[in-house]
């Protein structure tokens, strides 16, 4: 099993005060690679470039006499004491089994494979990192599905709504979360995430993400939303997100909330579109927006998830 770890991680190294990191991610493993017990820590390093106090680590469970290392953008191998300008020693000891470095600033001259060279026992093994370029995500695309019923640029209800959520061209996946408005979904709507790989001009990978919602949908759910965040820590702000609104037609209910008092008398009404209103008193009919006699009636006001305020006002 992996576990992937992304955005804030503090580090220490050999007199120096704790240093943040905020710009990579790293995936480690729960157990040792291979290579006699030395461990890389981590295996695999995504960058967002440039990058600040990015530490690469590699440890074994036994004492080493000596650590030389090769660095992506180097020509040279340096012994772990000797470290060209920018980069120092990272790790408690040698002693400790541990032989690492630290990039003061990781740019992408540095992309590639960093590799340990520890004696041990008076022989010399090798473990290595891969320093891949972090890339943020295209901006999130929702879509509906093509059997999805929509009456006069609205949805009909009591249908199964499928929205399909993409994150495309990252490095590595964004990961996707969806809300009903503020609210996470229930996963059991949520079809399995579905990956594509594929590789830029530059032959960089790309890795796409697709996740499919299938959500019941009824007058209930009119006025709120259906959002899918693609989280990815190279974005600036974190997430990219889409949202789908949910609008209803739907026909005035038949029973409306009535409230007489002394001046006033409003109606409760929930409908979509806004419905067009009038007042019927003996005779005389107002329309919404009139003033007839010792009665002025207004126009709907809108409350919200289509509800509509409706007043009629009694002139002493």
């Amino acid at each position: 099993m992996g576990t992937r770890l992304q955005h804030l991680r503090w580090f220490r190294s050999p007199g120096a005060a704790s240093v943040a990191v905020v710009v990579f991610c790293i995936v480690t493993t729960s157990t040792l690679v291979a290579s006699q017990g030395i461990e890389a820590i981590p295996p695999k390093i995504y960058a967002k470039l440039p990058s600040s106090n990015v530490p690469l680590l590699c440890r074994s469970n036994k004492p080493a006499t000596s650590c030389s290392v090769r660095i992506p953008g180097y020509s040279s191998t340096y012994d772990v004491h000797a470290l060209p300008n920018g980069i120092e020693y990272y790790g408690d000891s040698l002693q400790r089994g541990e032989c690492g470095i630290l990039f003061s600033s990781l740019r992408s001259t540095n992309l590639g494979k960093f590799q340990c060279n520890m004696t041990i026992g008076g022989e010399v093994f090798e473990q290595s990192i891969v320093i891949e370029a972090a890339l943020s995500p295209e901006p999130t695309d929702l879509s509906i599905g093509e059997d999805t019923i929509v009456e006069q640029g609205a949805f009909a209800p009591n249908q199964t709504l499928r929205v399909t959520c993409s994150s495309r061209n990252a490095n590595p996946a964004s990961n996707l979360t969806w809300l009903l408005d503020d609210d996470p979904i229930d996963p059991s709507y949520l079809g399995p995430v579905e990956t594509s790989e594929n590789a830029d001009s530059k032959g960089r990978n790309l890795v796409s993400v697709s996740q499919q919602l299938n959500y019941y949908i009824t007058l209930k759910d009119h006025g709120r939303k259906i959002v899918c965040r693609a989280e990815h820590f190279a974005i600036q702000k974190g997430f990219f997100r889409g949202f789908l609104p949910l609008n209803f037609r739907f026909i005035p209910e038949p029973t409306p909330t009535i409230n007489i008092g002394e001046t006033f008398i409003n109606v409760t009404i929930k409908a979509h579109p806004r419905p067009a209103t009038s007042w019927t008193i003996n005779d005389m009919t107002i329309t919404e927006g009139q003033s007839l006699g010792a009665y002025r009636a207004y126009y709907p006001k809108d409350l919200g998830f289509g509800n509509y305020l409706v007043l009629l006002r009694i002139n002493d």
